[in-house]
């Protein structure tokens, strides 16, 4: 059986989902802001505490048209449809300080503030797509608001949860490689959000990171719509891997069973899933984390020497630092 040129790339188009479900919509001035629409989905840049400026409406639409119908059933569903321009973005109760936007689901809305709207509309692009992924992860449950809320707090979307956290609850992380951002670490909400804004505009950054979350995002989240040269942004870069790294330590010369602070970054808190092992010439060392940059460690039985102290976690292992290993005042032989 022969296929036309044509009919060869609808067979593509279907087999990735439909990658251009995008497009540009219709941006309308009303009495109180604006609305945009592309067909069935309808969203009200509404003024709030600061009007919608007719720049501001542009670097919106920008954003939105980049964005997949995928994305906006979601909001759509929840009925989440007003895009407030605000001063500074509004919480459930309250201002959201130094913030640029926020996402209320249960009050149908977000909040834009000063500090977004400011930026070129490539900064813009990326924050929308961030804050519509808050609305997927909630609309992901099929439930209202508060009981989303409840099912997100006890199991972080069917499989989300387990990717990278230990405990969604806690905020207990599994281990510090697998986030697109710094930002993505905060909980398991930001990581959910930040990784769709990742998925859809610089998918290779999410699937060199992380395959497992550019799959959860791919299959459940985007039911397999992928995005469009157009609506990407090579240059919109994860942040590399990291390892343990030791800074200090409370004491570089000491004794056996002497207790030592080991101070640096990217170690296991103690509520993350993730273990520290710590070793003085290879040998492992009782630990106790205090946080994620602090471990209280005891010195193991060595002889007196150069004894490099190292961290290893599930990211990998540190650099060894310096320590020397002297005899107890109380040992004679």
């Amino acid at each position: 059986m022969k296929f036309s040129l044509g009919a060869l790339v609808a067979l593509w188009l279907c087999s990735v989902g439909g990658a251009f479900a995008q497009g540009a919509g219709t941006l309308t001035p009303v009495a109180d802001g604006f609305t945009w629409t592309r067909g069935a989905h309808s969203f009200h840049l509404r003024n709030r505490t600061k009007d919608w400026t007719a720049a501001e409406a542009a670097k919106m639409k920008y954003a939105l048209d980049l964005l997949p119908d995928v994305l906006f059933e979601y909001a759509t569903n929840l009925k989440v449809t007003q895009l407030r321009r605000d001063d500074v973005p509004r919480k459930r109760f309250g201002l959201k300080s130094n913030g640029i936007a926020t996402t209320v689901v249960d009050h149908k809305w977000i909040s834009f503030g000063d500090l977004l709207l400011q930026r070129p509309e490539q900064q813009v692009y990326f924050t929308v797509a961030h804050e519509f992924g808050h609305v997927a992860q909630y609309g992901l449950t099929g439930k209202s608001a508060i009981f989303a809320t409840a099912e997100i707090m006890l199991r972080g979307i069917p499989a989300w949860g387990t990717i990278s956290w230990s405990s969604i609850t806690l905020g207990g992380l599994r281990q510090f490689n697998g986030f697109v951002s710094n930002y993505a670490r905060t909980n398991h909400r930001e990581d959910f959000a930040e990784s769709v804004e990742f998925y859809w505009i610089n998918p290779a950054e999410l699937l060199r990171v992380s395959p497992q979350k550019y799959q959860f995002m791919r299959t459940t989240v985007f039911k397999n719509v992928v995005s469009p040269t157009t609506s990407q942004v090579p240059t919109h870069v994860a942040i590399q891997p990291v390892l343990p790294t030791i800074q200090s330590l409370s004491k570089t010369r000491a004794g056996s069973f002497s207790i030592v602070r080991v101070r640096g970054e990217y170690f296991m808190g103690f509520k993350d899933g993730g273990r520290n092992r710590v070793e003085y010439r290879q040998k492992k060392a009782l630990t106790l984390p205090l946080t994620r940059k602090t471990i209280l460690t005891w010195v193991p039985s060595l002889s007196p020497g150069q004894a490099p102290v190292t961290v290893e976690t599930p990211d990998g292992k540190s650099a060894a630092a310096p320590f020397e290993s002297k005899k107890p005042w109380w040992k004679f032989w």
